[in-house]
């Protein structure tokens, strides 16, 4: 099982950079909102592209941080019943778990297999978002985040599922 700690290792040293860097973007995007309104009240001046920006953003920074939810545990999901098997039929709660996890593991996978062409088509033709004249830029930046960003998550349901099913197979003394 050295690997596997390894491998989890690795993943949340990933999982913990993709929360910073969506940490500071956040802040960045912040920013950039005060100088747009402060621009444009004071100097009657906005900053062009401030408002898609933030909107391309907000989906960067929701991909960027999904994986790091999943693994701090602050995914939305209903933990009574589980929380109750775990400690009661530990075999049954930590099999719900796994299958849950797998079906996380086909979720991400799903999602992966559609944005990959997407992130190739917007590349391929250069596909932008804006105002032509005023605010262009490029889309390939943000579906090549939700293509990383479903990856890690992948990742980690699959880890997930690997250490419950170790679970499975060994409850720990404390179940």
């Amino acid at each position: 099982m050295k690997i596997l700690d390894w491998c989890d290792r690795v993943l949340g040293a990933a999982v913990l950079s993709t929360n910073a860097l969506a940490a500071v973007w956040v802040l960045l995007m912040m920013l950039a909102v005060v100088c747009d309104v402060l621009g444009r009240f004071l100097f009657n001046a906005p900053i062009a592209g401030t408002t898609e920006l933030v909107t391309l953003s907000v989906v960067a920074v929701l991909y960027l941080q999904l994986s790091y939810t999943l693994r701090s545990g602050a995914m939305t999901r209903s933990d009574a019943l589980i929380t109750r098997l775990i400690e009661k039929r530990p075999r049954v709660g930590y099999l719900m778990n796994v299958v849950f996890y797998l079906a996380g593991v086909v979720l991400m996978g799903a999602i992966v297999s559609i944005a990959w062409p997407k992130w190739v088509g917007a590349y391929d033709s250069d596909y932008y978002v804006g105002v032509v004249g005023v605010f262009t830029f490029p889309d390939w930046p943000r579906l090549l985040i939700v293509f990383f960003g479903c990856v890690l998550t992948g990742l980690q349901f699959l880890m997930l599922a690997a250490r419950d099913t170790k679970n499975l197979v060994n409850p720990p003394a404390s179940s």
